[in-house]
């Protein structure tokens, strides 16, 4: 007897076209939005990094507004002890050339202490002509903020402002040595600003060296160029090269935490531009720091 077993055979349909162009529009969508999300990550990024830096600029500006509106009440509040000051020194002066007059007459004269009353008055003299060198220089610091238009003798500046600076350069046993060019031309700018980036630039200076240093001041025409340039140099420890970029940005300082705004060199730099002028810096550790100052002459 025969027998026969009938086989099955399992056949697994395969997919149509319809079902691949539905998978591959799939695909298609699913990388569309991912790219619109990835898109959108980077752009919330980068708008936020933006809003940030502009909410930076305007905290600096903010900042430099309020510093200046202190650096105004400074100098009307230094014209104010200018004024108080030079009235005594004006009472001081009248009974010095009194005193003076008196060492005239014949019988102080022919006293044994005459050398010593002339001596006396002509200290009081000098001091007192020091005295008035110093208001002078606070009227000067105390004039409106805003630049004006004169003609300014820098080396005369300078001389003034490291005449501020001379005790405490004295003090601090660092010597301040001059190359001002006698050929200088007169320029036409604010003397008080000026004084102000000077007076910036050297404290920076005695502040990096402290003790026992050298501060080198050197002023130089140069007609090709239709400018003058200030450089003023110091042998303190220089500025690290990563910090060189940023040193006149607003808050940086490299100055320990409460002995510096970071706003001095930044308003020096602006004070500067706004003159019609530029400010450059050269360092390296372990030799020193120079910023020149290049000013048009007008």
């Amino acid at each position: 007897m025969l027998s026969s077993s009938t086989g099955t055979t399992c056949c697994r349909e395969q997919p149509g076209p319809l079902l691949s162009a539905r998978l591959l529009g799939l695909l298609i969508g699913l990388l569309g939005v991912a790219l619109i999300v990835t898109g959108a990550w980077f752009s919330s990024r980068a708008l936020m990094k933006e809003l940030r830096e502009m909410e930076r600029k305007k905290a600096a500006s903010e900042q430099m507004a309020i510093q200046s509106g202190r650096m105004a009440a400074l100098g009307k509040m230094a014209a104010g002890i200018a004024h108080e000051i030079n009235n005594p020194l004006a009472v001081i002066a009248e009974k010095a050339g009194w005193i003076k007059d008196l060492l005239r007459e014949e019988d102080l004269r022919r006293s044994p202490a005459f050398q010593e009353f002339a001596d006396a008055v002509a200290k009081i003299e000098y001091h007192l002509l020091r005295a008035k060198k110093i208001t002078h220089r606070l009227l000067s610091f105390g004039r409106r903020t805003e630049p004006v238009r004169e003609q300014v003798d820098v080396n005369e500046v300078l001389d003034e402002t490291i005449d501020f600076l001379e005790s405490e350069a004295r003090h601090r046993t660092i010597v301040i040595q001059t190359d001002l060019s006698p050929d200088l031309p007169r320029i036409t700018s604010d003397s008080a600003q000026l004084q102000q980036v000077f007076l910036n630039i050297l404290n920076n200076a005695l502040d990096a060296i402290d003790t026992n240093g050298l501060i080198r001041i050197k002023t130089r025409h140069m007609p090709e160029y239709g400018q003058i340039a200030v450089e003023i140099s110091d042998n303190g420890p220089g500025i690290p090269k990563e910090y060189l970029n940023k040193i006149f940005d607003p808050f940086f300082t490299t100055k320990e935490v409460g002995k510096g705004t970071g706003l001095g060199l930044s308003i020096s730099c602006n004070i500067v531009e706004n003159l019609g002028g530029r400010m450059m810096v050269a360092s390296q550790e372990g030799e020193g720091t120079t910023f020149t100052i290049y000013h048009p002459v007008k």
